[in-house]
């Protein structure tokens, strides 16, 4: 009769020995690494479309409905050094984009302080959402900044009843 244990044995052995050519190899490539030149840090920037124009754009998904904020008014403004001045108001089709997109392109486009404005409030009163009265948002400011107009930098906003966020796209 056989002894059980060596199979299980075997299967010991062939398993350290994957661990141990493993961390061989990945050992061999630190030594690697740490003997590389360091390299300056790169700038962390969102990836930029190639063809397209350096634009600003906006993309507002409203969450309590799980959809495009088709109909949404957003009022659009740029600082003058003291307040916000308004620029022009957008309407949100029905893709979640403003109808007038891009928002800024070309000689329209220069760094600056920027913000939207999105009327919550009255957007889902013409959607006539069961919400609390008052309403927890009212007017939602969007502030921002361009520092470089060669960016493309698209906003897309997230917004609920009780909640928003937005982050810096491209």
């Amino acid at each position: 009769m056989s002894d059980p244990s060596v199979p299980k044995l075997a299967r010991r052995r062939f398993a350290l020995s994957g661990l141990a050519l493993g961390a061989t190899a990945l050992a061999a490539r630190g030594a690697r690494a740490a003997d590389a030149p360091a390299s300056a840090p790169k700038a962390i920037m969102p990836v930029s479309l190639a063809g397209v124009s350096p634009r600003l754009t906006i993309h507002t998904i409203d969450t309590y409905h799980g959809s495009p904020a088709a109909g949404l008014r957003v009022d659009f403004s740029m600082h003058d050094g003291k307040d916000y001045k308004l620029v022009k108001t957008l309407t949100i089709g029905p893709n979640g984009r403003a109808i007038d997109d891009p928002v800024l392109v070309g000689d329209t486009y220069r760094p600056g302080q920027y913000q939207f404005l999105l009327h919550v409030d009255d957007y889902y009163a013409m959607k006539k959402a069961q919400l609390p009265t008052p309403p927890f948002l009212g007017k939602v400011p969007v502030n921002f900044q361009v520092v470089n107009a060669n960016d493309r930098i698209h906003l897309p906003i997230q917004f609920g009843p009780w909640s928003y966020n937005y982050s810096r796209g491209s």
